[in-house]
């Protein structure tokens, strides 16, 4: 019995596992971190752009708020798409928008 234990463990699999593993679990928080970048980055820019938008009131502050609401809608969930959307609606009614924003 010893020996049929002895041969995976002498091929080097023990090894091999734990390098597998850690591949995995390393490719995992990759991914996580990676997704929480482009959401924050999606989200700055949103606010940003937001921001520009009620200062200038141009069509081109316009533009970008909608470039930013696009990333937004690729990287966020329903909730936040919802909410988003609320916040557009709500452009010409203050307090509308005042509840939007929380």
């Amino acid at each position: 019995m010893d020996e049929v234990l002895a041969i995976p463990g002498g091929l080097g699999l023990g090894s091999l596992l734990t390098v597998i593993i850690q591949s995995i679990i390393q490719n995992s928080n990759f991914r996580s971190k990676r997704a929480f970048e482009e959401k924050k980055e999606a989200y700055v820019g949103l606010l940003e752009a937001l921001q520009r938008a009620a200062i200038e009131r141009t069509d081109q502050a316009a533009k970008a708020f909608a470039y930013w609401q696009m990333r937004c809608d690729l990287v966020g969930s329903k909730e936040v798409q919802v909410a988003i959307e609320e916040l557009v609606e709500s452009n010409d009614d203050v307090a509308r928008r005042a509840k939007a924003m929380l």
